[in-house]
């Protein structure tokens, strides 16, 4: 996650942070590689189960009553109908928010279908050996179907190697990767998920329901992190309920409130659809004209992981950039 975001939103990782990184190699499908680098870290590689106890902490301390081992059932209207250890429960709400993730039972309530082409499946080994610290490692190419693959060091002995695919059997995938990148060590823990992979879409909320997080595909499409844009529309959706209460605003009021959100979303679905429609060779191509246009500096200085507008709209007026000028057009156009 981003040292901007988490400085901008203000969370404390200082107790959860494994290590700091400063840049990434992004390889193409023929191994040239960009360099993207700053002198001090642009990231932090976390502990994500201690993030999520860490924040339901502050939840707690903030007066949320947490209920565990409990599982939704069904919603009408200001009912809430729960299981909890095998016996049945009624929680009376005026409004319910569904931060329950890619699989949201909250988001099937609603009547709202997401088509799995809107998702893409990752999977992921803790592995040993011996890794850059400082550097996030991207490699694109067929084992990794529209997405990428990737190395995040969690120290120079241990790292995060996964790859996410639009279809196709994930497993093998990762296994053509593993040979392409030679392992070396032991494999540990895996995990295997859903990543929402779309343009942010407009049914988030409906009645007194709403949506937030990956239940409503509010991650960046070019990464599938959606940490701290899930937080980012959890203060929006509170915002529109507070309104609602106090003002009696309607809660219809959250997607004009997304705007500014859903803008960098957008812009990170164009991106990925732009990734997605070059070939193996078009790929390389792309990366070797970049390069020669100077633009592992150019993003060094300005490219930012959670907010494109702040360096896409600059790219295009690079005048070595200029000489990519059909690129540019399919970009805009895709």
């Amino acid at each position: 996650i981003s040292v901007d975001g988490v400085q901008e939103l203000g969370i404390d990782v200082s107790k959860i942070t494994l290590n700091k990184v400063r840049g990434a190699k992004i390889f193409s499908p023929n191994n040239e590689f960009l360099l993207v680098k700053r002198s001090g870290p642009v990231a932090y590689i976390v502990e994500r189960d201690n993030l999520d106890k860490q924040l339901a902490d502050a939840a707690v301390n903030a007066g949320v009553n947490v209920k565990l081992e409990t599982t939704l059932l069904d919603i009408r209207k200001n009912t809430v109908f729960v299981q909890k250890k095998g016996r049945g429960e009624i929680i009376k709400s005026k409004i319910i928010v569904g931060a329950d993730g890619p699989y949201s039972k909250t988001r099937n309530l609603m009547g709202v279908s997401v088509p799995k082409e809107k998702f893409v499946h990752a999977y992921q080994f803790r592995v040993k050996g011996n890794f850059e610290k400082d550097f996030v490692q991207v490699n694109m190419g067929s084992f990794a179907k529209n997405y990428f693959a990737w190395v995040a060091p969690e120290n120079e002995e241990m790292a995060r190697v996964g790859l996410a695919i639009s279809d196709g059997n994930v497993r093998k995938s990762f296994e053509d990767f593993e040979k392409k990148l030679g392992f070396v060590g032991e494999k540990c823990d895996m995990c295997s998920a859903l990543i929402p992979c779309s343009e942010p879409f407009k049914e988030v909320v409906k009645d007194n329901v709403m949506l937030v997080g990956d239940a409503a595909c509010q991650t960046k499409a070019t990464t599938g992190g959606g940490i701290l844009t899930g937080i980012m529309a959890g203060k929006v959706c509170a915002k529109t309920i507070d309104m609602h209460m106090k003002n009696n605003r309607p809660l219809t009021d959250y997607w004009g409130h997304l705007s500014e959100l859903n803008k960098e979303l957008m812009l990170h679905w164009k991106i990925r659809k732009y990734l997605n429609s070059l070939s193996e060779e078009k790929t390389n191509d792309f990366v070797s004209k970049l390069k020669k246009a100077d633009m592992e500096d150019f993003l060094s200085k300005y490219g930012h992981m959670d907010k494109p507008s702040k360096f896409v709209g600059k790219m295009f007026q690079h005048p070595a950039i200029l000489k990519m000028l059909p690129e540019a057009i399919r970009f805009f156009m895709t």
